[in-house]
């Protein structure tokens, strides 16, 4: 008898989506390679998942202890503390001030808190445990005969050790707040340093871009410059005493030629035996004529050569003369500069 047929499993089928995925994976699985299957797997997982950037570290904590503050009023110490607060948020730091803390002890625990002695390390120690902060800041207020010795000191709070102070004697009261701000200046990049390290240097930035090449243009030669043509005012107003000349001239021919026909009247009519009946009138006529022609003359040629003189005689240049204004502490500064006529 023959062997019975054997039954074989039906092969496992991978879905469509599956085979999107992952393809290569989709067909070792259907032929049955599992093993081979999941380390790829997991090999692609790890190689595609990325490792998360570094996270910056935390903010530094810093409880604000009571301050040292010899002498000192009450409202001056209140201030101070609130500004000392207020820039280390402004730093980036976080604040807790001791006054958050007390209220919520009972008295038994709160006294020993408030009067330890903040220069001794297990006090620092106290205050850091119960503010559960990293630094303690102790203020210093001391009031003196020269002024107040302000400054702060900032201790770590595991151990109560001094990181670092800033002190500044012989501050007047209207400079306290200003002095504290140069203290907390000073303090806070030390303790950022001694507790997270310095600060990561800041990227290098890309140098510029080159600029562009400059055209080069050849300088061309100035126009000489023109000289300004002079100014002749006289010369429009030439004509008036040259056209005079000539009407004077034009009157003193006619009364020229009226003295020249009188003239001949007396020559030819007036003989010894028919005398002229007006011939000293006629002569004196003929006179008045002649010396009225020689004024007209006269008077003709020195308006032709009055013209004549202002048509020829020599300009002068124009007044090259620039204004120049300027604002002076207290007003104004207006004036002229040139050559002036």
């Amino acid at each position: 008898m023959g062997r019975p047929p054997t039954t074989r499993a039906p092969p496992r089928r991978v879905s469509p989506e599956a085979r999107a995925v992952i393809p290569d994976l989709a067909r070792r699985s259907g032929r049955g390679e599992s093993d081979w299957v999941w380390i790829s797997l997991l090999a692609a997982l790890t190689l595609a998942t990325q490792a998360p950037a570094a996270l910056p570290p935390p903010p530094l904590s810093v409880l604000v202890a009571p301050p040292d503050a010899a002498g000192a009023p009450s409202h001056v110490v209140e201030f101070a503390q609130e500004h000392v607060a207020e820039q280390l948020r402004a730093r980036g730091l976080v604040v807790v001030r001791i006054e958050d803390i007390t209220r919520k002890l009972s008295a038994s625990k709160r006294r020993p808190l408030l009067r330890c002695n903040r220069t001794a390390p297990s006090c620092i120690r106290s205050l850091g445990a119960a503010g559960k902060t990293e630094l303690v800041l102790v203020t210093e207020l001391g009031q003196l005969l020269s002024g107040y010795r302000t400054g702060a000191r900032i201790y770590t709070a595991n151990d109560g050790a001094l990181v670092t102070e800033h002190l500044i004697p012989g501050v007047s009261e209207d400079q306290l707040l200003d002095s504290l701000t140069q203290s907390i200046d000073a303090v806070v990049p030390v303790a950022q340093t001694a507790l997270r390290g310095p600060p990561p240097a800041p990227p290098q930035a890309e140098p510029p871009p080159p600029p562009p090449p400059v055209a080069v243009v050849e300088a061309q030669p100035l126009a000489p410059e023109l000289e300004p043509e002079p100014i002749r005012p006289l010369r429009r107003w030439a004509w008036l005493p040259a056209a005079g000349g000539v009407a004077l001239a034009g009157v003193g021919t006619v009364f020229y030629l009226q003295a020249g026909d009188k003239y001949s009247r007396l020559d030819k009519d007036g003989t010894p035996d028919a005398p002229l009946d007006n011939a000293d009138g006629l002569a004196s006529s003929g006179r008045r004529a002649q010396t009225l022609s020689r004024v007209a003359f006269g008077l003709g040629a020195a308006g032709l050569v009055a013209g004549a003189v202002m048509f020829l005689l020599p300009g002068e240049l124009p007044a090259k003369v620039q204004p120049s204004a300027a604002v002076v502490p207290g007003g104004g500064v207006v004036g002229l500069s040139g050559t002036l006529p």
